[in-house]
Formats: structure tokens, C-alpha cells, sequence
């Protein structure tokens, strides 16, 4: 009789387990079903972390109270490997060095602001400028990088002159600006850009590749920024209001900020065909590096990624958060690379200086 009574206590539990390690199985599907055929998979896909913790921990209290129940949160987990990888890597020293290796360095800027309010901040643009020019890159990726001609200010000179790289490569955000900024993104090269195409969507880039002559072989280079949530500060009220009660004040934020998932996601899996599309026919090695915009367990990465190399699950460490706003930690900005390049090291190094941090890889052609 105690025995039945104390499986009826642990059945609420055991169901919300159950319940859990469908959502688990289901995020599985998110690498390879695009949102834009349905678009519920990207909330998967973004709360994949929070998932399996709570996997993790149905599968620590089974096994503290000696319940066979922990097998089904193993299982999905275990199914979930690949995944989890994308997002945790555990290894002790990881750093290799060797002759004639090159740094490749991938930041998204912020409008060289670190806000949207202050424009041209010229505190921040220098210690942006001061902190990549000490990490002595040999190609550097900029998103949201500004220029601001009608105050005099030209940042992209001003870079080059202090970065010291001979060759640059610069597109406008839009293909029509009405502003008195300019918003570009940047490939800064101390190897010869021999080559180069911009992809643009509705009027705005999404990237571009640079084809660089990396000591007499053509390397093909993507510097991409995938579509945005566009969330704004009524967005990421959500996220950190306490009250927990659902008003409609709170109902309408909820409706919206969904309605911006659905639409962006899809854009970003537009994109990312157009880039693997592009991919497939490149004549030389690729490498990738941006911002995506998206997370490891979407379809967008996936896509993108194919057979090229993750430079995290090569040689990262930790949990490789490259995101410093205000939404809980993820990784967003990416470095891919052909499966014959070797990988030395990455890092994701940690300036408060941008929404975004940097991320470093060091390789070999």
C-alpha cells in the first residue's frame, strides 16, 4: 500500500518529465526543418539549453532516489548529443600554435556605440578601435560598423590607419541611404582581397564574400549578419519583469514578440539557403564568420554549416556565450570552416564594448 501510494506522488513529476523529454526529441528536428515551413521550431530551438537542463535534472533526481524513470531522460539526452555539443564543449587545454598560422577575428560592433541612442560615441569607437587593433588579427570581420561623413568622421580610414592592413573591403547596410551615418559592414585583410560579391535581401545586406589571397591560394571568406528579431526594449521587458501575472499589457508584448520569431526566422532561413547555395559552388576553401542571429540548434546554423567545420566544437571550451545583452546567454556569432583547414584555437574574448563579443580562431590554411 506505501509503495502504490508513493508512485502516485511521483506521477505529476514523472509526467512533466515525460513532457520534457518529448520537447527534447522534438528540438531535434530544428536543424533540418526550416521555420519557414513551420515556424514553432524555432522556440525550440532557442530553448533547447533550458530543456535539457531540465532533463538533467529529472535524470539527477531519478537516480538519487533509485527510479528506472531516469533512463527516458538519458535517452533523449543521449539522442541529443550532437546537440549539445554545438552548445558545451568540456576540455582542459585546447590552445596549439604552429609557423605561418593566421588569426581571423569576427565582431559585431553596435554602430561602434555600444547604444543606439549615442551614435558616433567617439569613447567607445576608440577603445573598440584600442582593444582590436591589441588582439593583432590578420583578418578581421566588422558588423554594424558606422561611418559618420557628415560630422567629418571616417571611421574606416580611421581603423585602417591604426589596424595597419592594406586591404579593406566596405558595403552599406542599404543599397538607399537617407541617413546622415553610414552603416557597413567591413573585411579588414593583411593579405590581398582579390575578389568580392554583397548579398542583399529587401534592400539590405545580409554579407558578403571576399576572395583573399592567403600566401598564393585563394581562401573564399563570408562575413555574414543574418536577419534580426528586430526586439526592442518593450521586447526585453519580458524577459526581465518579475511580476509573473499575465496582463494584457503583457499578453500583447508576448503576441508581438512572437510575431517577430515567426517572421525573422523564416527571413534568416531564406538567407541561409542563398549563403549554403553559395557555398556549394565556391572554387576555393571556405571559411564563415559573423553574426547568424540565431542559435546552434537552428535550422539557420545547421544549414549554413553543412560539412564545414565549427571552430567552437573544434577547439572551444565552456558554454561559448558571444551575446551581452539583455536576453539569458547564448551563442550567436560564428566561425566555420572548410574541413581541410586546421584549427588551432578559438576563444570568445569578453570587452564590454558591443551587444555582441568577439570571437578569435587561429588556423592553418
Amino acid at each position: 500500500m506505501t509503495n502504490t501510494k508513493g508512485k502516485r506522488r511521483l506521477r505529476p513529476l514523472l509526467w512533466i518529465n515525460y513532457l520534457f523529454v518529448i520537447l527534447l526529441l522534438l528540438t531535434n528536428v530544428s536543424p533540418v526543418l526550416s521555420p519557414d515551413l513551420f515556424w514553432p521550431i524555432a522556440l525550440f530551438s532557442l530553448a533547447f539549453p533550458f530543456i535539457v537542463l531540465i532533463n538533467f535534472l529529472f535524470f539527477i533526481y531519478w537516480l538519487a532516489v533509485f527510479k528506472r524513470y531516469l533512463f527516458y531522460s538519458l535517452l533523449a539526452m543521449i539522442l541529443s548529443y550532437s546537440l549539445i555539443l554545438d552548445h558545451l564543449q568540456i576540455r582542459t587545454s585546447v590552445t596549439q600554435t604552429e609557423e605561418n598560422q593566421i588569426s581571423l577575428l569576427s565582431f559585431n560592433v553596435h554602430n561602434l556605440s555600444n547604444t543606439n541612442i549615442n551614435r558616433g560615441d567617439k569613447v567607445i569607437r576608440n577603445s573598440i578601435l584600442q582593444f582590436v587593433d591589441e588582439q593583432n588579427a590578420d583578418i578581421i570581420c566588422f558588423q554594424e560598423f558606422q561611418s559618420y561623413p557628415t560630422r567629418g568622421v571616417h571611421t574606416v580610414n580611421d581603423f585602417q590607419k591604426k589596424l595597419g592592413h592594406a586591404y579593406v573591403h566596405q558595403f552599406p547596410y542599404l543599397q538607399k541611404n537617407t541617413h546622415e551615418f553610414v552603416d557597413l559592414m567591413l573585411v579588414y585583410s593583411r593579405f590581398p582581397i582579390v575578389d568580392f560579391q554583397d548579398f542583399y535581401m529587401d534592400g539590405k545586406t545580409y554579407g558578403c564574400y571576399v576572395d583573399i589571397d592567403i600566401e598564393g591560394k585563394i581562401h573564399r571568406l563570408f562575413n555574414l549578419h543574418l536577419e534580426s528579431n528586430h526586439f526592442d526594449r518593450n521586447d526585453y521587458e519580458i524577459f526581465s519583469e518579475k511580476d509573473v501575472n499575465l496582463n494584457e499589457k503583457k499578453r500583447n508584448q508576448i503576441l508581438l514578440l512572437l510575431q517577430k520569431i515567426k517572421k525573422y526566422s523564416s527571413k534568416r532561413a531564406l538567407q541561409a539557403r542563398k549563403i549554403r547555395s553559395e557555398i556549394e559552388i565556391s572554387p576555393y576553401p571556405v571559411i564563415v564568420a559573423g553574426d547568424l542571429n540565431d542559435v546552434p540548434a537552428s535550422f539557420a546554423f545547421h544549414h549554413i554549416k553543412s560539412n564545414l567545420k565549427d571552430a567552437f566544437r573544434e577547439k572551444g571550451k565552456g558554454y561559448s556565450n558571444t551575446y551581452n545583452g539583455n536576453l539569458p546567454p547564448m551563442r550567436i556569432d560564428y566561425i566555420l570552416v572548410d574541413p581541410k583547414i586546421a584549427i588551432l584555437d578559438y576563444q570568445v574574448l569578453e570587452p564590454d564594448l558591443s551587444d555582441h563579443f568577439p570571437i578569435i580562431i587561429n588556423f592553418k590554411p
